[in-house]
């Protein structure tokens, strides 16, 4: 059963019900270290960096990043920024990354993807500090000095930054248009003293960054399929996720996000799914469903 097979009206029940779950479960959020939350809002590229970093391994870690780079970079007299960064080599950053990422790369990840990871992540760093270093003079925030945006406009803003690439951009818009994160928290002050109002509107135009836990999770609900596919099917599921989206929350469609990123991270595992406990069972989940019949 998958979504052909779903009348309207089972449908539409799906997304007023996810409006249910959204008021009643506090979704969980990623939590890092103070002193490297801190950081994030300080610094005006670290947040880039985070951005960058922050695929195949843990949230934490790619967040936690720009801060531990900053400690090192203090012990040669300089600090995290587009200029400090462009003057280190590719693979001096490389080998800074690997020392970071020592014991904390995920048990499945195989020495060939970790490596694989060390050479584009670092690439893409120093790629998107030489763009800002030339673009916008070693300052991040010059890009948003414009003050009121809308999500169309920030999305388009990020998305041209090398490293970043639609899923980010998409998530970054949508947190901005929620006026939350230290990010946004740190250009609002930061632009404020130099007399301008950094504000992002237009919630109703956010759309859902579709990753492998949107994906998962979404599919599930529907019972469009048991196992995730291969991300290179991922774009098959985005005119449907989207569309639900504004559905369920026509006046912030990338709410779902949390929901569907929430699940799939605490409750939703590709192997073992914790059906019993998962805050989705009563949406109804055709996968759940199926899964408790005897």
């Amino acid at each position: 059963m998958g979504i052909k097979d779903l009348c309207f009206d089972k449908i539409k029940e799906r997304a007023e019900n996810f409006k249910r779950v959204a008021e009643k479960y506090p979704m969980s959020q990623f939590g890092i270290e103070p002193k490297a939350e801190r950081f994030i809002e300080e610094n005006s590229l670290a947040p880039i960096i985070g951005t960058i970093c922050d695929q195949e391994i843990t949230a934490e870690d790619a967040w936690e990043f720009p801060y531990w780079l900053n400690e090192k970079l203090k012990l040669k007299g300089k600090s995290v920024s587009a200029k400090s960064i462009c003057e280190l080599s590719k693979e001096e950053l490389k080998e800074l990354l690997r020392d970071y990422m020592k014991n904390k790369w995920p048990s499945g990840m195989s020495k060939s993807r970790r490596e694989k990871y060390l050479n584009n992540i670092s690439r893409r760093i120093i790629h998107a500090c030489k763009f800002i270093f030339t673009e916008y003079n070693n300052e991040p925030d010059n890009m948003f000095k414009k003050g009121i945006y809308i999500v169309p406009e920030i999305y388009f803003l990020l998305r041209v930054i090398p490293g970043i690439g639609p899923k980010k951009a998409t998530m970054i818009a949508r947190d901005f248009a929620k006026g939350e994160g230290p990010w946004y928290k740190g250009i609002c002050r930061r632009l404020k003293g130099q007399g301008i109002n950094f504000k992002v509107e237009g919630k109703h135009l956010s759309e859902v960054p579709v990753d492998i836990h949107v994906v998962k999770v979404f599919g599930r609900v529907m019972g469009e399929f048991k196992n995730t596919p291969k991300r290179e099917k991922f774009l098959d599921y985005w005119p449907d996720i989207q569309n639900f989206a504004k559905l369920a929350f026509p006046d912030f469609p990338g709410k779902i996000d949390e929901i569907l990123w929430s699940v799939g991270r605490e409750y939703c595992h590709e192997r073992n799914p914790n059906c019993k406990n998962c805050p989705l069972k009563d949406i109804p989940c055709e996968f759940g469903m199926r899964r408790s019949k005897p």
